[in-house]
């Protein structure tokens, strides 16, 4: 890093340190915040230390009601995994998590957090009460993650970040400030001429003023603006406003500048805007319906880059069936209708559904079809890479809970490639055996597998997981293997990771992980290490 760079970062880090310092803990309440979203699963910023278990039921609540419910998995000291209930598409880093926590909930393992953990861009804890102080929550990490290969190239690779989430309420007539975003700074030694050495990646994804809730009537966010109302268009700089139209449906509208490109960074090249309209009935028993239109328009210099629809759709009857359900329909004019000869056209669509059919498995199919969106950013690229980058499939699976702990996983996919004209499927399976049966560690045991046109193979992996003395101990491994069909060539790839969680009081936790990979493709080891602060 240049000098300049590793000044930036020194100060940074000591007036964060400085602001953590002096800011008092927050007490264990039945609130927490996501953290983090992956694929599978939804990170909490609390743990047993809150009063979460394994097994307990979470609420996402925005706006004063439910949209969405998970299920404890694997909970820590101060963090835990949840599987997704129902709702999947509604939830967003950064959401209100509202449990019933349990009386002196015993500390259990939590599941390997470094993928997660260095991709965080959000966080926080459980609301407060108090003075000005009291008033401002949030969370904030230093994370370095350092990744070098052990083979002929010797290349190393250093990032640096710094993902936070800060909110200040209260601050006179419904207002707050959300703020959240990550910056980033990388380094590189060993690469060719063509490859930067240093670089800055920084995320700005909300900076606003923002008044919403419930019994609010007008509802409003300027700034960079990146909540869930306007999610279709993504985070702006500017304007949106909604109004409350009764009990059950609101109306709303905004508009702005779009970020540069690739950085966020504020730009006048392109201006959005669009409305709003949603509808959401909540009922006894956890019966809900949550209907979201939006029409989004983005322009640069007075020329169409995208226009399209927005629907998304989130129903519940009771805590038997739940159905999510989301589309975008593009709408062509101008030079979009030139090259595509349409006037409108579904590019995306998912719909998932899940089954409650006994008390321990619940089962569920989902369907998920994308084509390929041509933009201002995208008009200049070849045909040959929209025409044929379309994509289609369904996927189905269980999961079965038994008593103590005991759970598995199976779910498989069938996907049609657009491209070759072939399929494409693919398996995974977790088992995992708690540490309160096995009185040793917590043990998972997963396989992934894939097979398509021209590449099968697949990935086992066990994964132990043990507190002892306020640490949580992670020791995993795990096999890659895949085939080339035209060739008929194996390659393997193996790996092995220990990693390791603590609270150190005052809210601050440490987290750290030791890997090393090696076989036919890579051989290299990595380190990552994170300081976080809770307040």
């Amino acid at each position: 890093m240049s000098n300049l760079t590793l000044s930036l970062v020194r100060a940074l880090v000591t007036l964060l340190a400085a602001l953590a310092l002096a800011l008092p803990v927050r007490a264990a309440e039945s609130e927490c915040h996501v953290r983090f979203i992956s694929t599978e699963n939804v990170y909490l910023d609390a743990g047993s230390a809150a009063g979460l278990d394994v097994g307990m039921k979470v609420r996402i609540v925005r706006g004063g009601k439910a949209v969405a419910e998970l299920e404890v998995a694997f909970v820590a000291e101060h963090s835990a995994s949840c599987r997704v209930v129902s709702g999947a598409g509604t939830i967003n880093t950064g959401d209100r998590a509202v449990f019933e926590p349990v009386a002196a909930a015993a500390p259990a393992a939590a599941p390997d957090t470094l993928v997660s953990r260095a991709r965080v861009v959000t966080g926080g804890g459980a609301a407060r009460r108090g003075g000005a102080v009291d008033r401002l929550d949030g969370w904030f990490a230093l994370q370095w993650d350092h990744s070098a290969e052990t083979a002929d190239r010797e290349r190393a690779t250093d990032l640096l970040s710094l993902p936070f989430r800060v909110r200040a309420r209260d601050l006179g007539r419904g207002f707050e400030f959300h703020g959240r975003g990550n910056l980033r700074w990388l380094s590189r030694d060993g690469y060719g001429t063509g490859t930067p050495t240093s670089e800055s990646r920084h995320r700005l994804l909300e900076a606003a003023l923002v008044r919403e809730g419930r019994d609010l009537g007008w509802q409003l966010a300027v700034g960079r603006v990146g909540g869930r109302r306007t999610s279709a268009a993504g985070p702006f700089d500017g304007l949106a406003v909604s109004r409350r139209l009764g009990a059950r449906t609101s109306l709303g509208a905004f508009g702005g500048f779009a970020p540069a490109w690739g950085e966020l960074g504020f730009s006048t090249d392109d201006h959005l805007a669009g409305v709003v309209l949603e509808y959401d009935r909540a009922g006894t028993g956890g019966r809900y319906l949550d209907v979201t239109l939006a029409a989004v328009g983005r322009y640069r210099g007075g020329e169409i880059s995208r226009e399209h629809l927005s629907l998304v759709t989130s129903w519940r009857d009771g805590r038997r069936l739940s159905v999510l359900q989301a589309a975008e329909v593009d709408l062509y004019r101008g030079w979009r209708r030139e090259e595509t000869g349409k006037g409108a056209a579904l590019t995306s669509t998912a719909l998932t559904g899940r089954l409650q059919a006994t008390r321990s498995l619940a089962l569920t199919l989902g369907y998920d079809g994308r084509e390929p969106v041509r933009t201002w950013e995208t008009r200049s690229l070849p045909d040959s890479l929209f025409t044929e980058a379309g994509r289609n499939g369904w996927r189905g699976g269980f999961a079965w809970r038994g008593a103590g702990g005991l759970s598995l996983d199976v779910s498989g996919g069938l996907r049609h490639e657009q491209r070759t004209g072939d399929d494409v499927t693919s398996w995974q399976a977790f088992a995992r055996v708690p540490a309160r049966m096995l009185r040793v560690a917590d043990v998972t045991v997963s396989t992934r597998g894939f097979d398509g046109p021209w590449l099968s193979g697949w990935s086992p992996s066990l994964r132990a997981m043990r507190q002892a003395g306020g640490t949580r101990w992670t020791l995993e491994a795990g096999l890659f293997s895949y085939t080339g069909k035209a060739a008929d060539t194996t390659r393997e790839n193996t790996w092995a990771e220990l990693g390791l969680s603590r609270g150190l009081g005052a809210g601050w936790d440490l987290t750290g992980s030791l890997r090393n990979d090696w076989g036919d493709d890579i051989s290299g080891r990595r380190v990552f290490l994170e300081m976080g602060r809770r307040f």
